[in-house]
């Protein structure tokens, strides 16, 4: 058999394997040594294919897809640098348990560590960032190998998929000729099917459990990423306790389309400012820690019974207050919670958290609302969100300006994030692939000057598909959280230089460099009107704002808050 049928068949049945793992969808990276990988899986009909040139902006692209499809997603690329710049992508997808299967190819083993171009050691090049790494062996022309290549595609989508989910790279070195022979059909190989059961607790676990909360003040504080099936039970669950539910922007429960007074979604203002008697017995934490500040530095402080629930054995306790590890589905515990019988809580404790809540929507109703602040922006662009819409934030000021201001809404919106290792870089690229998983719902992206920036070719993606993406550009010419932070009080040259960063970006002409549809907003009802307008196509709509302006409106509605909580509220 010729080396061009071997390494087909070898190809074609392993990318059986990833069709059979549960990969619908690939973002491939065009290089040389990829070429039989890249045309192979590009003529199947089973896996859509995407092509990004940019390999960091492609893996987050795969990162978003990924994100919106709960479905592990293949990148594909050539050898040397190309597989170096998926790593940010690889680290966001571990940290936030986003199933990948990266796929890098490579020279045979005969022209590694001898000099040969574009040849660097990609084994194990992602370390500790994927849940296992593998060096396929060679392609070779038996049903044996065949077999194996298979096998290899289908265990490790299965892997990345199997809890907690994440990354996992698979390096494929091949010899040239790399051109496959595109009349070949896919070998015959035994297909495997995977069954995987859920972690539960017992019956008298559950029973000890709901005796413990019975009757007790206890808070559910849910951080990002919860289970989609699980709002409604949480919910249930908590109005018959009468307990409060905390949750992060990104948990997409105060987005939920459920007015349930057990839902506080103020508690990121009202926090630093309760006193000891608002203590509760118990906290129940699902996930992993929400963005706020305020709440993770009030739950350090807790001393009572501190429950976590995770799916998966993470032990994901950064402020090491846990004294009791749940380990099962989420789904599974809320529902066989819901049949025990449990004792409500005080009345009085939900009241407190009720009036809290009246007391910052007092305050945000009394701001100006001419302002042209971030956090006025951010209340434009979901009050102008509609039912299933689509809304991915970014990392820095965005996702807090939005924890600050979301309020419980009627509409059922999905919010995104990369909550994983928070950085800025790929946010753009991330929000396509939410928008490219499904074209039938509107996606808004809300970001900074400087990440936007940060991620120029990943908008690229946004035109060469024509995705229904809204792209708003909060630009205040610099890193505004600095603002915020201890660093605002060194000297301005300092300050300006290593912190504010200033950019000077046209995004005028960021946009016409892709060919992508720009506008600006000068004012809250201009940036309303434009909101208003839900094309098709996507677009850009830049915003500017004074980062000074900012820090002193946040500063200024955060005393207002304390003033009227320390003079209304004997808590």
């Amino acid at each position: 058999m010729s080396h061009q049928s071997s390494m087909t068949n070898y190809i074609n049945s392993f990318i059986q394997g990833l069709i059979d793992g549960g990969v619908t969808q690939a973002v491939i990276s065009p290089g040389s040594r990829s070429t039989p990988v890249s045309i192979l899986l590009h003529q199947r009909s089973e896996i859509k294919t995407y092509i990004d040139v940019d390999e960091r902006s492609a893996g987050f692209f795969a990162l978003g897809l990924s994100k919106a499809g709960q479905k592990p997603v293949a990148l594909v690329c050539t050898s040397g640098t190309a597989a170096a710049n998926y790593l940010p992508a690889v680290s966001e997808a571990k940290q936030s348990n986003v199933p990948l299967v990266v796929v890098t190819t490579d020279r045979p083993h005969e022209l590694r560590d001898n000099g040969a171009p574009q040849t660097m050691n990609q084994l194990n090049m992602y370390g500790s960032q994927v849940k296992q790494f593998v060096e396929m062996a060679l392609p070779e022309g038996t049903e044996e190998m065949y077999q194996y290549a298979y096998v290899q595609g289908a265990k490790l989508s299965n892997l990345a998929c199997s809890l907690p989910q994440g990354p996992v790279h698979l390096n494929l070195p091949l010899r040239e000729p790399l051109l496959p022979d595109l009349d070949l059909a896919v070998p015959k190989v035994k297909s495997v099917n995977t069954m995987t059961g859920k972690r539960c607790l017992s019956k008298a676990e559950i029973e000890t459990i709901s005796q413990n909360w019975s009757g007790k003040k206890g808070i559910f504080v849910v951080g990002p990423s919860f289970d989609e099936e699980a709002v409604r039970q949480l919910v249930d669950l908590a109005e018959q306790l009468g307990w409060v539910i905390l949750a992060d922007p990104l948990a997409n429960i105060r987005t939920f389309g459920i007015d349930s007074p057990t839902i506080s979604p103020y508690y990121d203002m009202y926090l630093r400012y309760v006193k000891e008697n608002m203590t509760p017995d118990i906290i129940v934490r699902f996930g992993k820690l929400p963005v706020s500040k305020p709440l993770n530095q009030w739950l350090a402080t807790f001393t009572g019974d501190y429950y976590l629930v995770e799916s998966a054995t993470e032990w994901l306790d950064a402020s090491k207050m846990m004294t009791t590890l749940i380990v099962s589905d989420e789904v599974d515990f809320l529902s066989n919670m819901l049949e025990t019988q449990l004792k409500r809580a005080d009345e009085s404790w939900l009241e407190s958290f009720n009036k809290l809540d009246q007391i910052v929507v007092n305050s945000i109703k009394s701001q100006d609302i001419t302002l042209f602040s971030d956090g006025n922006i951010t209340q434009v662009v979901y009050q102008t969100m509609q039912e299933n819409d689509q809304l991915f934030v970014s990392n820095s000021m965005p996702i807090r300006d939005l924890d600050t201001y979301l309020p419980v809404t009627k509409e059922r919106v999905t919010i995104y994030g990369n909550r994983g290792v928070n950085g800025i870089d790929g946010v753009t690229s991330t929000a396509l692939g939410v928008a490219a998983n499904d074209t039938t719902r509107h996606t808004r992206l809300v970001i900074g000057d400087l990440s936007c920036f940060h991620d120029t070719t990943g908008l690229a993606m946004a035109t060469k598909y024509q995705l229904p993406i809204t792209i708003i550009v909060i630009n205040n010419d610099g890193g505004g959280i600095f603002s915020m932070l201890s660093q605002k009080d060194l000297p301005t040259s300092l300050f300006d230089d290593l912190f504010a960063t200033s950019t000077n970006v046209n995004f005028e002409a960021m946009a016409n460099m892709v060919s992508l549809d720009y506008s600006s907003a000068e004012s809250l009802i201009e940036l309303e009107s434009l909101l208003n307008d839900r094309p098709n196509y996507p677009r850009l709509i830049e915003v500017r704002t004074s980062r000074e302006e900012n820090a002193e409106f946040r500063r200024a509605f955060q005393q207002q808050v304390r003033q009227i909580i320390e003079r209304d509220m004997t808590c």
